[in-house]
């Protein structure tokens, strides 16, 4: 699925290089977290 808004931890590291190992360790739960929630929502608007 592409889209511009959603983007999951792999993508959003593919277009930012710039982002560093010891960065990414403090940022990937973060991120992982408001994947989670996205899903969540997108899923309850469904039903």
């Amino acid at each position: 699925m592409y889209t511009t808004y959603y983007k999951t931890w792999e993508q959003y590291l593919a277009v930012h290089p710039e982002i560093d190992e010891k960065q990414a360790k403090a940022m990937a739960p973060k991120m992982q977290g408001y994947e989670d929630m996205m899903f969540s929502f997108i899923m309850f608007l469904l039903m």
